[in-house]
């Protein structure tokens, strides 16, 4: 059945990509129609006759409107048109700034050289300068069906910062004890870059995230209730980081330095030279890192024959450096069809370098304490490649597009270990107090490797005035291979993920919709007897309803999937802490989950505030847990599948404009959930009322500097086995503009109170865990960031109603 289920899989998989590419090749052919005649002229501003370096020229056929071929002018102004056929014309030029201008009729004779005898002339549109104006000052804050979208481009942390740093400044987001970014106080969450998955392939997405600056990000979107557009996997929601788009004509870039505190440095360029058609673009980044990874330990074990308590100080450097360089470029091929290539190289290393005392007391003897102490140096060498290439292609229809894009990723990793193991055993004898220390060498050594490859194809097709059809496939396929030393020890994990979706949406006077059914195909296997393959349904529905232009109601509901990943079913263990293992199983099952969202959003002059009711009800959910093994009496932390998980929050989001130098945003939320284990566990049912907050302030003092500060406070929240305790933590981020704002001079001081501790209790009848995690949080960096080449356009309007000067940013 399965073997059946294939075929026709395949089969369907090449008949979409056939139906794909042939509509592009007949409208490309359309659009390119060959002839021996050809159109020539000049495109000049109207008030100083200076010539518009890649003004757009469209020509079209009278009788139908459709676009024939289309050009771009160059530095002298001019443009020419080749290979038209006899026929009657029109042309259309466009102009960021300018009206746009179209012309009047025409006709070509076969083999005619026409030669347009007075350059167009084309006025400044004030129009659109207010539009564009307006764009760069844009709110915080903005809410769109189905998503929140913040602009964090003009954040102060943003110049100086990690994409991490400026995430967690945000609503609603925060950063876990490993530093992953965090929804709703969920690690099940899916990040994309520019709305794919293949801008994090093959990485640990907070790795990526924390090499990558803030500075190259233009907004992020929020989605809370995931739609049929995007991939199944990911039960806590999506967070898509959307990357400024570099596109300025001649050669620009900017070059950065940070130096931090604790032996923190790292530095970058990144630059584009557009010329013609095409655009060249590129990148290195360097970084040399070292924190604090530090945690303590209290463990009490009480079984039938063994009541002891465990005190472990774990003293731990966590050094990462690494290289990263990246090379492309778009190529426009006319102005329906662009393509773009690049390949990255990432080259990182880390490091970690830890001392962990153990002091083990039997408590129902009166033995002396066993003290023990181990060194690890752990060793990770990783090469990595990752090659992009994508195709957009614009119909004639406005708004109609296919878009193609392909991923590659091969990496490998060796990874090594080297451990001295000290142990002091009380040697008194007859009253003489001696000791002797025991010292015991190991090592462990093994390579991972990881090949990822990624096909997406979307296409978007308007319907009437305000309705549209989307539809597309994906295909993920992820191979994973640890090789350890020995055939019974290795292990080899393989992915492979089917994905086709269509939607459509629309908008009826006040009300919107937006309605999706996606269809997912998922086979995962591995080489220690684990094998699922299921075809699931998910479908997504999105509701508005807008009272006015400032109060708007939203409804939202889908269905997702979590499936086990390789880090789960990996029985490998590391030796670095033996007393705190991590241990894969090989009997989990994929979950799913169920979201609900309503939501009121409204706009006053200078406020703006949302309200939410979000529920999620996850059945069969995979969830780590702790216990003792009866062996050792060492803990594992482990995966299984729970019966339920229900959660449920109200939260209120707001924005205001105090005065025009001081904007504050705020969130709150009360939370509710409950897990239910289910058979099988030695714990049971929990559940806990929970409260999480975060207050922003940005302050911009135009002549000196811009402020932002931010404070978050969460209560106890609950976990399978017991609770983190609450925390709390201030951040600062300060920037200034020097050098005539060619550079940025950016200052940010992370937990300037030291106050940001994990500290987590976890319990079942066999022991008692306490833990407090020392993550170095309290950092300060000093950043610098200078910019070259010509990055503005002025345009020297001035309506009639403002002697303002206007400026905008140049494609």
């Amino acid at each position: 059945m399965n073997l059946k289920f294939t075929y026709v899989k395949s089969a369907l998989i090449i008949i979409l990509i056939c139906i794909f590419t042939s509509h592009v090749a007949f409208s490309i052919n359309q659009s390119v129609e060959k002839g021996s005649s050809s159109l020539k002229g000049q495109i000049v501003a109207n008030q100083s006759n200076k010539p518009l370096e890649f003004a757009t020229i469209s020509i079209y056929t009278t009788n139908n409107s459709k676009l024939v071929k289309g050009t771009i002018t160059n530095k002298k102004g001019d443009f020419l048109l080749e290979q038209l056929s006899a026929g009657s014309y029109y042309f259309k030029v466009e102009y960021m700034g300018y009206t746009t201008y179209n012309s009047n009729q025409f006709d070509i004779k076969n083999g005619e050289r026409k030669i347009l005898t007075n350059p167009v002339k084309l006025g400044i549109d004030t129009k659109t300068i207010s539009e564009v104006k307006v764009e760069g000052n844009r709110e915080f804050s903005k809410v769109e069906l189905g998503k929140t979208v913040y602009n964090v481009s003009k954040s102060p942390v943003a110049d100086g910062g990690t994409i991490n740093e400026v995430l967690n400044t945000l609503p609603r987001l925060s950063v876990d004890a490993e530093g992953a970014i965090q929804f709703r106080g969920s690690s099940d969450v899916k990040i994309l870059i520019d709305g794919k998955i293949s801008g994090l392939l093959g990485m640990n997405p907070a790795e990526v995230l924390n090499s990558m600056s803030a500075h190259d990000v233009d907004r992020v979107e929020v989605i809370s209730t995931s739609s049929a557009r995007y991939d199944a996997t990911g039960a806590g929601g999506i967070i898509n980081i959307i990357m400024k788009k570099d596109r300025v004509k001649g050669f620009n870039g900017s070059v950065a330095a940070t130096v931090g505190t604790k032996d923190k440095k790292s530095g970058g360029f990144s630059g584009n030279y557009r010329t013609g058609k095409v655009n060249f673009f590129g990148s290195y980044n360097y970084k040399d890192d070292w924190a604090g990874r530090d945690y303590k330990v209290q463990r009490e074990i009480k079984k039938e024959d063994v009541h002891t308590l465990l005190l472990e100080n774990a003293d731990v450097d966590f050094g990462n450096r690494y290289h990263i360089g990246k090379l492309g470029l778009d190529y426009l091929i006319n102005d329906n069809n662009t393509l773009t290539f690049s390949t990255k190289y990432q080259d990182v290393l880390q490091n970690w370098n830890g001392r962990y005392d153990y002091t083990r007391t039997n408590i129902v003897s009166s033995a002396m304490p066993t003290v023990d102490y181990r060194l690890s140096a752990v060793d990770l060498d990783l090469q990595s490649w990752v090659y992009n290439a994508s195709f957009m292609h614009k119909f004639a229809k406005k708004g109609e597009t296919l878009s193609i894009d392909l991923a590659y990723t091969d990496n490998a990793a060796d990874n090594s270990g080297n451990y001295w193991e000290h142990s002091y055993r009380d040697l008194s004898i007859e009253g003489i107090i001696a000791s002797e220390v025991v010292t015991k060498v190991s090592s462990d050594f093994y390579k991972t490797a990881r090949k990822e490859a990624v096909a997406q194809v979307d296409y978007v097709l308007p319907v009437g005035d305000k309705g549209k059809f989307e539809t597309g496939y994906l295909y993920r396929n992820n191979e994973i291979d640890y090789k350890v030393g020995s055939l019974a020890d290795d292990f080899n994990y393989e992915e492979n993920i089917h994905g086709l979706y269509a939607m459509y949406s629309g908008s009826k006077g006040k009300f919107a919709y937006e309605l999706g059914l996606r269809a997912e195909y998922s086979d995962i296997n591995t080489n220690k007897e684990f094998k699922d393959d299921y075809l699931d349904l998910f479908p997504s529905v999105h509701l508005s309803y807008k009272f006015s232009d400032k109060k708007q109601w939203q409804l939202a509901y889908s269905r997702m999937i979590y499936r086990p990943n390789s880090g789960m079913l990996n029985p490998f263990q590391n030796l670095r802490d033996p007393e705190n293992q991590r241990l894969g199983a090989q009997d989990i099952e994929a979950y799913y989950n169920h979201n609900i969202e309503m939501s009121m959003a409204f706009d006053k002059e200078k406020a703006s505030y949302k309200t939410t009711l979000y529920v999620n009800y996850q059945k069969n959910l995979i969830n780590q847990y702790r216990f003792i093994e009866d062996e050792t009496n060492r803990s594992i932390v482990q995966y299984g599948n729970f019966d339920s998980k229900f959660f449920s929050v109200l939260e209120f989001e707001g924005s205001t404009k105090l005065n025009k130098w001081w904007s504050l945003s705020g969130y709150v939320a009360g939370i509710y959930e409950e897990t239910k284990p289910g058979e099988g566990y030695k714990f049971g049912t929990r559940d806990m009322w929970e409260i999480t907050g975060k207050v922003t302030s940005v302050m911009n003092f135009k002549k000196w500097f811009k402020l932002q500060a931010s404070f978050r406070y969460q209560s106890e929240i609950l976990v399978a086995q017991g609770k983190y305790q609450n925390l709390y933590y201030i951040d600062l981020g300060l920037s200034r503009k020097v050098l005539k704002g060619r550079g940025r001079l950016s200052f940010t001081a992370n937990d300037i109170f030291n106050t940001f501790r994990f500290k987590i209790h976890t319990s079942d009848p066999e022991f008692y865990n306490k833990e407090v995690k020392y993550r170095e949080t309290q950092i300060a960096k000093l950043s610098f960031r200078y910019f070259f080449g010509k990055r503005y356009r002025i345009l020297r309007a001035k309506p009639k109603k403002s002697g303002m000067r206007h400026s905008e940013n140049d494609i």
